[in-house]
Order: C-alpha cells, then sequence, then structure tokens
C-alpha cells in the first residue's frame, strides 16, 4: 500500500565551483518515490548518485555548490527551504545509513550515546528515556545483548553490527524517507543478505520510502520496485526493477548487465567490461556523454551533436531511455547480446 509520492525530484542540477572550472554533479535529473516503496539509484563511481542523496539532506556547502530544480519532501522543497527548517528535517522526515559506519560514527562516543542524542534531538525527553529507546532500536536491528553493546563503542563492533547500528540510529525518529548510500558495501555476502532483510522488514514496519544507492545489480534485483541509471551527472533510463532489468533501453545499462556475472551460464565465460571511463563531470562529452564508449553510438550524428532526453518507451508509460537509437534497433540489440538479471 502506498500513500502518494512523498519524494518528488524536478530537473535537479548541483554544480560545483572549482579552481579548474564548474564541476557539474547532478545536471538535470527528476524521479519520484512513494512511501513504502524502493527506488535504487545505480551507476558508476562519479555519475552523481551520492551527490544527489546529499542533496535530499541539505548537506552541500553553499559556498562552492549551486543547487537549483525542486527537491520536494512531503510539503518542503529542500531547494528553496531555510537551512534550520532542513536542519529541523534531517534525522526525523529524512535519515541517511552512509556508505562507511566506521567513519560516520564518532569514535569517542558509545553506540548508545550516539543514537539516544539523535532520538533527543526531535524529541522532548530525559536521558533515561532516550536511551532506553537506543537499546530498543539496537535490538531491532538484531543486535544481541542491546543493553550491553549500547555501551560499547564503534571499535567494538564488527563491520555488520556497526551497519546495523547506523540503521539503527537512522531509524531511531520514523522517518518517511530513508537513504540506504553502499549500504552492503565491504560485508560480506551473507551479512549482506541479513542487511537487505533488515531493511525490507522495517520498510514494511515503518511505510518509509527507501532511496537505495548501489552499484550491485544483484541487489537492485532482490530489494528495489523501480530503478534510476545515472551516468555522466544525468538519468539515461528509468522504470520498474522487471522492465529495466528484463528490457534495458540504454547502451549504458546493457554493459552494467553484461558484467555482471550469470548462474546459468558458462562458468568459463569471461565478464565483460565497459570500455573506457566514466567521463570528467568538468567537461562532459556533447551530446549523449555515453557516446565515447558506446559501441552502438551513431558517429558521426546525433550521438555526438544532440544530447538525448528521457523518452517514454512504446508501449511502457512506466520505462523510460535517454538513446538516439531507434526503438527496433535497440530491441534486436537487446535480444541477441544482453544479459539479463533475473528479478
Amino acid at each position: 500500500m502506498s500513500t502518494g509520492t512523498y519524494l518528488e525530484v524536478e530537473d535537479l542540477k548541483v554544480h560545483f565551483r572549482t579552481e579548474d572550472g564548474i564541476v557539474k554533479a547532478v545536471d538535470g535529473v527528476s524521479f519520484g518515490v512513494e512511501r513504502g516503496k524502493t527506488l535504487s539509484i545505480v551507476g558508476e563511481s562519479g555519475s552523481g548518485k551520492s551527490v544527489t542523496s546529499l542533496t535530499m539532506l541539505g548537506l552541500h556547502n553553499t559556498r562552492t555548490a549551486t543547487v537549483s530544480g525542486r527537491l520536494t519532501i512531503g510539503d518542503v522543497d529542500i531547494v528553496s527551504a531555510k537551512p534550520e527548517t532542513v536542519r529541523r528535517m534531517r534525522g526525523k522526515d529524512m535519515s541517511m545509513i552512509f556508505q562507511d559506519p566506521l567513519t560516520a560514527l564518532h569514535p569517542f562516543y558509545s553506540i548508545g550515546r550516539q543514537i539516544s542524542e539523535a532520538y533527543r534531538i526531535h524529541h522532548k525527553v530525559g536521558k533515561d528515556q532516550a536511551w532506553k529507546r537506543a537499546v530498543e532500536m539496537l535490538d531491532r536491528v538484531g543486535i544481541p545483548e542491546p543493553a550491553r553493546r549500547a555501551k560499547q563503542y564503534p571499535h567494538e563492533f564488527s563491520g555488520g553490527m556497526r551497519q546495523r547500528a547506523m540503521i539503527a540510529m537512522a531509524l531511531v525518529n520514523d522517518p518517511n524517507l530513508i537513504i540506504a548510500d553502499e549500504p552492503t558495501t565491504a560485508l560480506d555476502v551473507t551479512v549482506q543478505a541479513q542487511i537487505l532483510d533488515l531493511l525490507e522488514d522495517l520498510q514494511r514496519e515503518f511505510h518509509s520510502a527507501i532511496i537505495l544507492i548501489t552499484h550491485d545489480l544483484g541487489v537492485v534485483s532482490q530489494v528495489a520496485d523501480d530503478v534510476l541509471v545515472m551516468y555522466g551527472g544525468r538519468a539515461v533510463e528509468k522504470g520498474s526493477v522487471e522492465r529495466v532489468m528484463r528490457s534495458p533501453e540504454h547502451p549504458y545499462t546493457w554493459g552494467l548487465l553484461n558484467s555482471v556475472p550469470s548462474l546459468k551460464g558458462d562458468s568459463n565465460d569471461e565478464l565483460v567490461p565497459i570500455p573506457g571511463n566514466p567521463p570528467s563531470l568538468l567537461n562532459v562529452p556533447p551530446g549523449c556523454a555515453f557516446n565515447p564508449r558506446c559501441a552502438h553510438a551513431m558517429l558521426p550524428g546525433p550521438c555526438a551533436i544532440v544530447r538525448p532526453e528521457l523518452e517514454v518507451v512504446p508501449g511502457d508509460g512506466g520505462h523510460s531511455a535517454a538513446c538516439h537509437l531507434p526503438v527496433d534497433e535497440r530491441k534486436a540489440i537487446r535480444e541477441s547480446d544482453v544479459r539479463k538479471v533475473e528479478v
């Protein structure tokens, strides 16, 4: 069950002023997510995923960053809101699970103190009640002996336990929007599965909207409802996880899928990497930013001249892609050369 779009992003641009020029980290991205749903943002490092997520929390330095467009959480536009308004929302209306909990958690304070302080910021309660709430959340995320472990410090927790503690801190105020930035990075496969199952269980309990930022398409196929594929600071494809994984429309998405090992294929088959490197966001190629790495680019032609916009795939109003290749040609290439990921 959903209650309508909770996060709405329209033409979001985040540009950074540097000595070398303007870095167009995010350059006109639009998407939305409903409560109770999970949107996964995928792409290589430097595609703009994390910058987008930090913008949702209002964490960019306004002295070097220029943010434009509209980013509405609930009924508040984060882009135009006063910093104090965004600060009051941070942790309560929207919260973030950071990629590396060892650096996100303060090494000098106990886990329980950090979680309880996050609770007291938004609730007028005493230290004892806040501590009790911290212990309850540690228990809720599956940490054994939570009363004892709450007194311990981040370095006394394993990687998986620190990630659970981060989730407890992110959820202590029952936020409506949770942003998870690579929440399973550097964790072994078993712990990854536990963390993803935990997020799903907590989403059902709190009915939160989740933005999951990852490069792991296996994770996407397991937990996401919708997918946004980013490249060079822009969205190149978006749609339901089933449509994007089974019928991808953009050559960059094809490359991501072909780089994923298949459990059903020949074990001797080599992975197919995407050639070249992601573009510099200081000097994004004209036309389609992916054209220097695309085996199907029409060069010379529109791929090198005209920047493609997201267009709805015929017959599927919920699936769109930014590609100059004709739809029939994309279909033929996809059916012959692109690996599918089970969802």
